[in-house]
């Protein structure tokens, strides 16, 4: 099972975790959230805000771009997010 997982998450894909986009993800998520906090937004807000950001994103480059969806850029950022709420 374990060995399944470990296939699954590090397999080639046209979606890697580890890709440059997902840095960006990450990055823009943090920065968005602290910027958010610092100007006196509620954690919940900020949080809130960035994740319908992110997941806005997604659905633009599904639907309008004709890409696809990647759940793995949402992890990314709310990776962001939850280092920013620390």
């Amino acid at each position: 099972m374990k060995l399944l997982l470990i296939i699954i998450l590090f397999a080639g894909t046209k979606d890697p975790w580890f890709a440059k986009d997902k840095v960006r993800h990450f990055a823009v998520s943090y920065v968005l959230t602290r910027s958010l906090i610092h100007y006196r937004q509620k954690k919940e807000i900020a949080f809130g805000i960035t994740f319908s950001l992110g997941l806005i994103k997604e659905v633009y480059d599904k639907k309008i771009k004709k890409n696809f969806f990647s759940y793995k850029d949402l992890i990314w950022d709310l990776a962001g997010i939850g280092l920013a709420l620390i």
